[in-house]
């Protein structure tokens, strides 16, 4: 079985991909793999100097939910707090 296959079936994934199709299809190309942490990133974070009008909260909500997950079943591969402002570290 696929590590994308094994997203696409989770509660947290089928909210995002209903509500955002490219970005489930973005989270699924990446799911097991470092790259997830820099996607994560830019999706939960503001870089458009509050331009940005974010997403509904129930998708905010199972985006957070699907970044713990990884952060539980992928701690290799997790991005420590303290080394956040330096991503191209470890991607």
């Amino acid at each position: 079985m696929l590590l994308s296959d094994v997203i696409t079936d989770d509660d947290d994934y089928q909210i995002v991909n209903t509500s955002f199709p490219h970005i489930g299809k973005r989270i699924a190309a990446v799911w097991g793999q470092p790259e997830f942490n820099l996607l994560i990133l830019q999706l939960l974070r503001d870089s458009r100097g509050g331009t940005r009008e974010g997403f509904p909260p129930h998708v905010r909500l199972a985006l957070v939910r699907l970044e713990a997950r990884f952060q539980r079943e992928f701690r290799e591969l997790t991005i420590p707090p303290s080394s956040m402002w330096d991503l191209n570290n470890y991607l």
